[in-house]
């Protein structure tokens, strides 16, 4: 690899980790949560580890301190961080029984802080500032004994932090049964860390050959860092993946539930929470935190204004038609709710009589909490339905049908 193409390849890893980053670090400040709080520090870490290792940046990081190849030990000491975060986090997501009177965290610990001064030690004693080298420096000072103990220590530190953490987050992913995404995500981060244990599998062998005398393993060298790099990426989407699929399913709610938001706005706008905004309508942030949950309030707020509308007769047409329409349960009980509230809108609208002091129940109203959302979007998606407009007794435009 080029340095031109590791400083396109480093930087682009980086700028898509900066995402993750970034994110976890919002996410954090919202719900100050230790997990999150790890898992935005681990990757802030492997950022600078891949912005340190850019060529330009190495460079530019021996220009500023005088010392050639100081980069290289912030890359070392950054991967080793972020690996010695990612194993505390596998170590804390199933921690051992309450019985256990061992700190699960005390031998990884020490091990980190050890390997950690032996990288600074070997950079303080090798011979490393003739001139600066961002992608050979495990060839170049092969055989330089500090050099040698810095990439001793950090090979033998990733190699045990890699397959430890590899092997703790496919049992974790294993025993993980109660949310499919959050099980796919821990997958996700196990089969990475074998691509970073691969890199160690390469460059360990080439930098033993090396310091012997022989360069016919250089090439690992070169292998080593594109493992690394794969397995990078897969662990950004190991980190980021679950909450991507979470904004994913909340944005497409959100959309769903535009036509009966405005249906409900209709009645009376003053009820809502929000007002219609171009930027707020495309979704893309602060869905979960306030789009959503004010768009469901505004909604649930419209519908309570409307109760003493509501009568039973779309209840009755819906379900004589939903054996024609091949409805589930659920969706019987949503298209005869999204009748009843067309009818009702359009009684409002057009200076009906109410049916009746309070109306009847609104079909799903007797509904938990946790189902009313899925409930709403399938009462959006069926209100232009012709089987729920005839019910309803309502044109595509939402106004009255004169009754023959």
């Amino acid at each position: 690899m080029s340095e031109d193409t590791a400083d396109i390849v480093y930087l682009t890893v980086a700028a898509i980790a900066s995402c993750t980053t970034f994110a976890k670090f919002v996410a954090w400040q919202r719900e100050r949560s230790p997990a999150l709080r790890l898992i935005a520090l681990c990757s802030a870490l492997g950022v600078a580890a891949f912005v340190f290792a850019t060529p330009v940046v190495y460079r530019g990081v021996a220009d500023l301190t005088g010392r050639q190849n100081l980069a290289e030990l912030l890359v070392f000491l950054c991967i080793l961080g972020f690996f010695a975060h990612t194993h505390v986090m596998s170590l804390l997501w199933r921690p051992s029984p309450s019985g256990a009177t061992r700190n699960p965290l005390t031998r990884p610990l020490v091990v980190y802080g050890l390997v950690a001064a032996a990288l600074i030690a070997g950079f303080l004693v090798a011979g490393l500032d003739d001139a600066p080298h961002p992608l050979d420096f495990n060839i170049t000072y092969g055989r330089d004994p500090g050099a040698l103990v810095m990439l001793g220590a950090f090979q033998l530190g990733l190699g045990y932090a890699s397959v430890s953490t590899a092997l703790r987050f496919r049992h974790n992913a294993l025993s993980s049964h109660d949310d499919p995404r959050l099980r796919r995500a821990l997958q996700h981060i196990a089969f990475a860390t074998w691509f970073i244990a691969g890199y160690v599998a390469c460059v360990g062998p080439a930098t033993v050959a090396g310091a012997m005398g022989w360069r016919g393993l250089d090439p690992l060298h070169s292998l080593g860092p594109v493992s690394g790099t794969i397995g990078a990426i897969i662990i950004n989407w190991g980190f980021s993946g679950a909450a991507i699929a979470t904004w994913r399913a909340d944005r497409r709610d959100y959309l769903a539930l535009a036509p009966l938001w405005q249906l409900t706005r209709r009645a009376d706008p003053r009820i809502t929470l929000t007002e219609p905004n171009p930027v707020a309508q495309l979704g893309l942030i602060y869905v979960r935190d306030w789009h959503l949950i004010t768009r469901m309030a505004d909604i649930l707020s419209g519908i309570r204004s409307l109760h003493p509308y509501f009568g039973s007769a779309p209840v009755d047409r819906v379900r004589e038609a939903a054996a024609g329409a091949g409805w589930s349960k659920d969706d019987e009980r949503a298209a005869a709710a999204a009748a009843v509230l067309l009818g009702a809108v359009a009684r409002a609208e057009d200076g009906a009589a109410r049916v009746s002091g309070r109306g009847v129940p609104l079909p799903g109203s007797e509904l938990e909490a946790a189902a009313q959302r899925a409930h709403l979007v399938r009462m959006a998606r069926l209100l232009g339905h012709p089987a729920v407009l005839a019910a309803a007794g309502v044109d595509e435009d939402g106004r009255l049908v004169p009754s023959t």
